[in-house]
C-alpha cells in the first residue's frame, strides 16, 4: 500500500499480489497502472481496510504535510494496526537537519522532521527501527543534477555520494512478530 502516490512512481514499479495507492488528488488515478487499485482519499480513511492485510506499507515525502507531530503519529499508528506481524513500513523523508532552510520552501511544508523524530515516532507506535539511512536521496529532483536512469543507478551504488547530495532519510520501520 502507498499512503501518498502521488503519481505513483512506486507502487506501479513493485511486485505484489494486491496493490493499493491512495491520494487526495484524484489525478493521480490517471498514472496508475491497471494492477493497482486506486483510492481517491485520504490514508486516514483507510480505516475500512483489516487490521493486519499488509505486509508493506510506504510513505514517501507525507508527513511533513501533515499539520503536527500528533498527526505523523496517529498516521504511523494507522499504518502499524493495517501491517502483518512483521511487516514494514518504509518511509522516505526529507530530513530537516540536512536541508535547513530549504525544508520550508515548499509551501505545503508544516511539520519539520529528522530521521531521529520519524524514528521516535515509530518507536511510539510500537515499531522497531529494521534500518535508519539519515542521508540517502536529494531533496528535490528540481535541480540541476542529471536525471539520466543510469546516474540514478550509478547513484544509489554509490553510497559515499549520498553523505554528499542526502537529504531525504530512508527509514525502515517493523512491526514485531510479536
Amino acid at each position: 500500500m502507498d499512503i501518498a502516490a502521488g503519481n505513483c512512481e512506486f507502487i506501479n514499479h513493485i511486485e505484489a499480489n494486491e496493490k493499493i495507492a491512495f491520494d487526495i488528488n484524484g489525478d493521480a488515478a490517471l498514472f496508475a497502472k491497471p494492477d493497482v487499485r486506486f483510492i481517491h482519499d485520504t490514508f486516514f480513511n483507510m480505516g475500512s481496510y483489516a487490521i493486519g492485510e499488509f505486509e508493506v506499507v510506504f510513505a514517501s515525502n507525507i508527513f511533513e504535510h501533515l499539520d503536527s507531530k500528533e498527526q505523523v503519529v496517529s498516521a504511523m499508528k494507522l499504518c502499524y494496526e493495517r501491517l502483518v506481524p512483521g511487516g514494514k513500513l518504509l518511509v522516505l523523508q526529507p530530513n530537516i537537519k540536512y536541508t535547513g532552510g530549504a525544508y520550508w520552501d515548499f509551501i505545503d511544508h508544516k511539520t519539520p522532521l529528522t530521521d531521529k523524530s520519524v524514528v521516535e515516532a515509530g518507536l511510539l507506535c510500537g515499531f522497531k527501527a529494521a534500518r535508519v539511512l539519515p542521508r540517502f536521496l536529494p531533496y528535490t529532483t528540481r535541480s540541476r543534477l542529471p536525471q539520466h536512469p543510469a546516474f540514478v543507478w550509478l547513484y544509489l551504488k554509490t553510497p559515499p555520494a549520498w553523505a554528499v547530495f542526502g537529504k531525504q532519510s530512508f527509514i525502515v520501520l517493523e512491526k514485531p512478530r510479536e
